[in-house]
This record gives structure tokens, sequence and C-alpha cells, in this order.
């Protein structure tokens, strides 16, 4: 029997329903709003979202950037997935291994200070992405945020909708999937015979649920949910773990 795969038949189903042409038209509309504003780039992150993302934005703007920040501990697929389409990769002023080993998180046995704190958000997206709105002159930068992902988003996509302005950097952010669900998604990297992170058939394969699925940051950083992520990524990429054990101890704690 050949292993599970994360696209299936239902899929292609779903991608033939109604409700799905409607939010999948009110996608393409969004990005057709954004292109007003001015040139689009798309932050990357290598998952199902962000390559839905990018591939509704360069329906229309085939030329549009892409760049991806990197934590430095990631998924191999997802590197896979930057190269395939075309991503830049930037590179955040310190790593999250290293700013991990700086301040001696996960029981890492030599750090350089011990009471070191550290904001990972500003490290490891909003001073790359500022990096990115600069120096490709963008207008607008499109991302894969969904409403069904958390009570945040949802209250975010009700009340400024998929295309808002950010006034204190005068940019527009683009969400074309905040009012989409998970299997919208997959009908749409389905349909479209999109290529997507090989990291997903492994979690299929491993029989883990849909709504778990994610191929973020390796080292995490909230306690929620940690337990299976890095039991999945031992059984995943054992040469990875193993060397993100020899680093920092305590992950084990959490399998």
């Amino acid at each position: 029997m050949s292993p599970r795969r994360a696209v299936t038949a239902g899929d292609l189903a779903h991608a033939r329903t109604g409700g799905y042409r409607t939010r999948l038209s009110r996608a393409r509309e969004a990005v057709q709003e954004a292109l007003a504003h001015g040139r689009i780039g798309v932050s990357y992150s290598g998952g199902k979202d962000s390559t839905a993302t990018l591939a509704l934005v360069r329906e229309a703007a085939p030329d549009a950037p892409a760049a991806f920040y990197d934590s430095g501990c990631e998924y191999p697929g997802t590197y896979e997935m930057i190269a395939h389409y075309g991503a830049r990769t930037i590179i955040p002023e310190m790593s999250l291994v290293e700013m991990c080993k700086h301040g001696g998180y996960w029981g890492h046995s030599t750090p350089v200070d011990p009471n070191a704190e550290f904001d990972f958000f500003a490290f490891l997206v909003a001073e790359p992405s500022w990096r990115f709105i600069c120096e490709d002159q963008l207008q607008v930068v499109a991302m894969g945020l969904r409403g069904q992902e958390s009570a945040g988003r949802r209250m975010n996509a009700r009340r400024r909708g998929e295309l808002y302005h950010i006034r204190w950097r005068d940019v527009w952010h683009l969400c074309p999937l905040a009012r989409w669900r998970d299997a919208d998604v997959w009908a749409y990297i389905a349909s479209e015979g999109l290529a997507y992170n090989s990291a997903y058939d492994k979690m299929a394969a491993l029989g883990i649920l849909r709504p778990y699925w994610r191929v973020g940051m390796l080292l995490g950083m909230a306690k929620p949910g940690l337990q299976e992520r890095y039991d999945w990524l031992r059984q995943m990429e054992p040469a990875i773990w193993n060397r993100l054990v020899a680093d920092f101890p305590r992950i084990e704690e959490f399998t």
C-alpha cells in the first residue's frame, strides 16, 4: 500500500463546491483591489497558506517577489519550497537557534547571557519584513493569514476584511485567504496542481489529523501543543531532532 499523501480526491471534490468558488472569487477580487495600491510582495513561509497566497498573487502579478524570513530552524521541505517558488531568503540579525543558545533556552549548557530576553517576533518577523518592504519598494505585503486559525484573526477578518492599511508603516496588508477554511486551501492546491511542502505528506503518513499540520519554526516558544510537535518532529526528521536535542536537551521533556 502506498503511503498516504496530504492531497486527496476529496480536495478536488471540494474545489467544485459553490462555497469554495465564492471564497476563491472573493480572494481574487482582493488581489485585484490590492494591485491598485502599487507593488505587491508576498511574505512566504513555505507552508500551505502562504503557498496558496503566492499562487493567487502571481495569477494577477506573475513577477511579484516573495521573501522567506529564515529562522534557521525549519523543515527540509520548507527550504525546497523556497527554491521551487523562487522566494529570496532574508536572514535575521540573529537566528532562532542563535538566540536560544545565547540565552541558554531549552537547557543549552553554555549560554552567553542567561538573563537575556529576546523579542522573537521582532527579530524573526518584523525586522526582516520591513527590510523586504524597503528593499523591494513594496506598497502591499500579502500574507497567508486565515481567520479560522485563531479568534484574533477571525476578529481582524471581520473588522478589516482582506485588505487594510497599516498607517504607521504606510503599507497595505493583503490577506486573500482571510475567510478561507483549511479545506479551501487544500482544494486550491489540488485543483491548481501546486507543489507543496513535503512535510505535509510525512504528517499524513503518520496519521496526524489535518487541523494539527504545522510547518513553522521547529523550536517552539509557547507550550501549548509542543508535546505533539516535538514527537512528530522526532518521527519525521530524526537527524534534525537529534541535533536539536544535543544543543537543547530540555526539549526531550515534551516527548
